[in-house]
């Protein structure tokens, strides 16, 4: 999944760091968004989000975070590879990533489908085990994917010290064998196929329902606007994490991670320009 090069040759051939320099600056622009997106809807009276909704969030995050372990650790650009234990933790993590994320993101397209249903059907009589259960799905299943990440590729790496490095231009550590690469590519893959399938479903259901809703006795439980972003989000995932995996497999390690680093940016600036959020940052405004 990966193209390599060795560590002499990248600090030799861009001295200056330019290929990093971009990668972080959409790294830590998108994480530092998500950010106070994250606060704003966790702090703001004026502002409420569903679970699914934070959790989103805060999975971005820990992606932003995975792939800029080594700048925190100021063992970025030293000449010397990064310690063992370091590289091979952030090679994990950056693995995981982004089945953390596809699977954040599809949690939030199931959770708009639960809704669209509930709002079709008559109001149920109180608090069903059912809505218990999909709701410990939708916050758990996440982190029960990226936790089994992990732990595979620190087998991975532990029987294969000498596969876990630098990648090319210094940006994380990779693990060499390309298999951990290549198992994350196609689980991304196939959760994106099925949560561009709900997205269509979802948008022919409220097209053939649109005037059942107008009606709704629960109205208001599932913003136009939100669905819309989440379809835009969606079709910005398939797009730039396609184009990231054949960058990196074949073409351009740098178009690749550039497509990778701005993948946050794209959350934050599809989700964090909500009217009622930016209602609350620009208050002098009113």
């Amino acid at each position: 999944m990966h193209i390599l090069k060795r560590e002499e040759f990248s600090l030799t051939r861009d001295p200056d760091h330019t290929e990093l320099k971009v990668f972080l600056a959409f790294q830590f622009s998108g994480g530092i968004g998500l950010l106070l997106v994250l606060l704003t809807a966790l702090f703001a009276p004026k502002v409420y989000r569903h679970f699914t909704w934070l959790n989103f969030c805060i999975t971005w995050l820990i992606y932003c975070i995975s792939y800029t372990l080594l700048a925190f650790s100021g063992q970025q650009t030293r000449p010397e590879p990064p310690a063992y234990p370091l590289c091979l933790s952030q090679a994990a993590l950056i693995y995981a990533a982004p089945v953390l994320v596809a699977m954040s993101t599809f949690s939030l397209v199931l959770h708009l489908l639960f809704t669209l249903n509930n709002a079709l059907q008559p109001p149920p009589k109180g608090v069903q085990t059912r809505d218990y259960l999909r709701s410990a799905f939708l916050l758990v299943a996440p982190y029960v994917a990226w936790l089994g990440f992990i732990a595979g590729i620190l087998v991975v790496g532990t029987k294969h010290p000498s596969h876990v490095q630098r990648a090319g231009a210094l940006v994380y550590c990779i693990i060499s064998t390309g298999r951990p690469g290549d198992v994350s590519a196609i689980c991304v893959a196939a959760i994106l196929v099925v949560m561009v399938g709900l997205d269509v479903y979802i948008g022919t259901v409220l097209y053939r329902n649109r005037r059942a809703l107008r009606g709704s006795d629960r109205p208001g439980q599932i913003p136009l606007s939100l669905i819309l972003r989440v379809a835009v989000f969606s079709f910005f995932c398939v797009v730039g994490i396609g184009c990231a995996f054949v960058f990196l497999s074949n073409i351009s390690s740098f178009a690749g991670n550039t497509i990778i680093a701005l993948m946050p940016l794209i959350a934050f600036l599809v989700f964090g320009t909500q009217r009622d959020i930016l209602r609350v940052w620009l208050f002098w405004w009113r």
